[in-house]
């Protein structure tokens, strides 16, 4: 899969979750369990974090570069001025502030890149 595939996204509406994990696991066939696992657990949150802080996701690319033995994921949305942050969490019950901690322990690397308009973040899983 040298190329990148796109999920597109209705505008404003909740992420369908479960549907973008049967899509990945489409387009992730040859690869092991685990790593799809994590692929769709590294997707999850990217896809979460878009919709709840930058107003929605607007595209979702998946891809295995040519001559890379990694994964990368790539989710923009429309608040290139809004960056990630890794917050502390203060409350340990609480359900919300682990996903940028889990991008980095899922992830190779992750990082952001910014447009005029479109704000990508993007991370990398290795496949062994």
């Amino acid at each position: 899969m040298g190329t990148k595939t796109a999920y597109e996204f209705l505008s404003g509406d909740t992420p369908p979750l479960g549907k973008i994990r049967a899509w990945l696991r489409g387009q992730l066939g040859g690869i092991g369990r685990s790593t799809v696992s994590d692929t769709e657990l590294l997707t999850t949150e990217l896809v979460t974090n878009a919709h709840e802080h930058a107003d929605g996701v607007a595209e979702l690319r998946v891809s295995i570069p040519d001559g890379r033995d990694v994964i990368r994921v790539e989710v923009d949305d429309l608040r290139p001025q809004l960056k990630p942050q890794r917050v502390l969490k203060r409350d340990p019950a609480s359900p919300h502030g682990r996903g940028l901690a889990l991008v980095e322990a899922i992830s190779a690397q992750w990082g952001v890149e910014t447009g005029a308009r479109v704000k990508t973040v993007w991370a990398e899983i290795p496949v062994p």
